[in-house]
């Protein structure tokens, strides 16, 4: 199980490389999906034996999930086919895998289990760091593409990652674990962690990770202490939170003037208002998505799901990036349950742990992780975040029995 893990560390690396291939025109095969695959079917064997009831749950998951999809496929027979709707039901249920299998880990090898942890987190820290010194030395992608409305050339970088909202809500994780590692080292390692963090942030320029940074940055300091401790700092950062608030008309918009965010983030605050600017235009695509789906299928249809070939038969933009919204218009109400239990068994574990401070470390983690679920998406329809937000989480929840049997 171990050697699985220790293998897992690479597959950022294999993703971004692809992406390099990619923007030199270079057509390769999928290395890094087999790569991925290779490591899920390892987990599957491995967990065959001690989670047998686990796997079959979630093997009748998957054929509730592509009930929906099938009956697009056998009646309307859409070109964008079938293996698109099998690949993002793998990437819904990949993080709960993880989850399962580095629980067994943990269980079995506690102390080589935590050494894992801290491998796989630092070797994915190492190549999102890398793609950022690329992206701001010029190569990969932009994080924005220009607008037609006004007249903004392209913003930020993504470097050879082509999903901003993926790369942020994978930013904010692994900021997290960073942080809560480097705090008990002192100021200068945890300063030196928060400001490669911001540079990952600005080279990025997404709400999710500009904001979420600074947030994490505040509240990891407060999680570390004592509940007493906890109060007073909870009362100094609020206080700093409002002068900051107050005095925004002084410094907000010349600092989103030097991110090159303000033009664009004032034609929409303008033309839709807090909507518009907290959603990023989504809006529009949810209301398109539902009118394709409330034309052209009947309501027992919509029940099941219609699978994103059924949405791309009619509107280019079939993916709306919200995680909440998605997933019951591809694979009906049974995805949107399953959305909702798995943020909820995530927040009640992480609760459960809150004497311990990755407990409450992660339940900022996942609270943010959810509320960028409904807002952003890319979270759960990810390929990036499974192994470190299931490794991570995996682990915290192994440690309540492991505590129980010591005491």
């Amino acid at each position: 199980m171990n050697a699985v893990f220790l293998l897992a560390a690479l597959s950022l690396l294999l993703d971004m490389l692809q992406g390099v291939a990619q923007s030199l025109g270079l057509a390769l095969l999928p290395l890094a999906q087999g790569y991925k695959a290779f490591l899920l079917a390892a987990m599957l064997w491995l967990l065959r034996a001690s989670d047998g009831r686990t796997l079959l749950l979630m093997a009748a998951l998957v054929v509730g999930f592509l009930l929906g999809p099938l009956f697009t496929q056998w009646r309307l027979q859409p070109p964008l086919g079938f293996t698109r709707e099998l690949t993002l039901v793998v990437k819904l249920l990949a993080p709960w895998l993880a989850l399962l299998a580095f629980y067994r880990l943990t269980c079995w090898q506690p102390a080589l289990a935590l050494r894992t942890l801290h491998h796989l987190m630092h070797g994915f820290s190492l190549v999102l760091l890398l793609n950022f010194m690329l992206g701001f030395a010029g190569f990969g992608y932009a994080a924005y593409s220009p607008m037609e409305q006004i007249e903004l050339g392209s913003l930020g970088s993504s470097g050879f990652f082509i999903s901003a909202n993926e790369l942020s809500a994978l930013l904010l994780i692994l900021t997290a674990f960073q942080l809560h590692l480097h705090w008990s080292k002192g100021l200068m390692p945890y300063g030196t962690i928060l400001l490669l963090a911001l540079f990952c942030a600005v080279q990025l320029l997404t709400k999710t990770a500009l904001l979420g940074v600074l947030l994490l940055a505040a509240l990891i300091p407060l999680l570390h202490q004592t509940a007493e401790r906890r109060r007073r700092y909870a009362i100094g950062i609020g206080i700093g939170g409002l002068l900051l608030l107050g005095s925004s008309p002084l410094w907000l918009s010349p600092v989103l003037q030097q991110l090159g965010l303000h033009q664009k983030l004032l034609w929409v605050w303008q033309e839709k208002g807090l909507l518009g600017l907290l959603l990023s235009s989504r809006e529009l695509y949810m209301q398109q998505n539902l009118q394709v789906v409330a034309e052209h299928f009947p309501p027992w249809h919509w029940l099941l799901g219609v699978g994103q070939a059924g949405i791309a038969l009619y509107q280019k933009k079939y993916f709306a990036e919200s995680d909440f919204f998605d997933l019951p218009l591809f694979f009906g109400g049974l995805a949107l349950v399953y959305a909702l239990c798995w943020f909820a068994a995530l927040l009640w574990f992480s609760w459960q742990a809150r004497a311990q401070v990755t407990g409450r470390v992660l339940i900022v983690l996942n609270a943010l992780l959810f509320l960028l679920a409904a807002l952003a998406g890319h979270v759960l329809t990810s390929g990036m975040l499974w192994l470190p937000w299931g490794c991570w989480c995996g682990w915290l929840i192994a440690q309540q029995p492991l505590k129980r049997t010591a005491s």
